[in-house]
């Protein structure tokens, strides 16, 4: 006896969509490992600004704390890395966390990378999102804001809550 499983269910949820707005010198990026990703438009041979968002799938149970711990690890472990700041903060309209860092780069000098996180439990599964934002040391002083309101506008799309099943957040279209 024989029986299939798929993808979306509600033993295996689909993934979020996530929306961010992006100002008119930004444009979409195919960025390996992503979900969705944007660039500002920069001069050839520049380092290209960008807002990467990955998604990972975790099982039930993993919260919140367990992702910041684990990117606050990782963050640690940059050789030469200075935080910048962290708090919990809202993101995709729920509880999330933010942590800001900067980091030597042997091919541009400094990297500023500002990380925020939430997680989107399906009851069955939790999803959790990562927004990363990255420029140079230099470009963050005139781009740092631009970079936290493109992190800010991040929402959940349309259709993510019907997706996720019937214990989902309510999802304005």
């Amino acid at each position: 006896m024989t029986h299939t499983i798929s993808f979306p269910s509600d033993a295996a949820p689909a993934f979020p969509g996530i929306t961010l707005t992006l100002p008119d010198d930004w444009n979409p990026l195919s960025v390996s490992g992503s979900v969705l990703a944007a660039g500002k438009s920069v001069e050839p041979g520049t380092f290209r600004p960008n807002i990467v968002v990955g998604l990972s799938r975790f099982g039930t149970g993993y919260t919140l704390e367990t992702a910041i711990d684990a990117v606050v690890k990782r963050v640690e472990s940059i050789e030469g890395v200075a935080e910048l700041g962290r708090d919990h903060l809202e993101v995709l309209g729920t509880e999330g966390f933010r942590v800001e860092f900067s980091y030597p780069d042997a091919r541009v000098g400094t990297l500023m990378q500002a990380v925020r996180l939430a997680v989107v439990d399906h009851g069955s599964a939790v999803d959790l999102v990562q927004i990363t934002g990255t420029t140079t040391g230099p470009q963050a002083e005139q781009l740092w804001g631009e970079v936290r309101e493109i992190q800010e506008s991040a929402t959940l799309s349309a259709g993510a809550a019907g997706a996720a099943g019937p214990d989902a957040p309510d999802v304005p279209a």
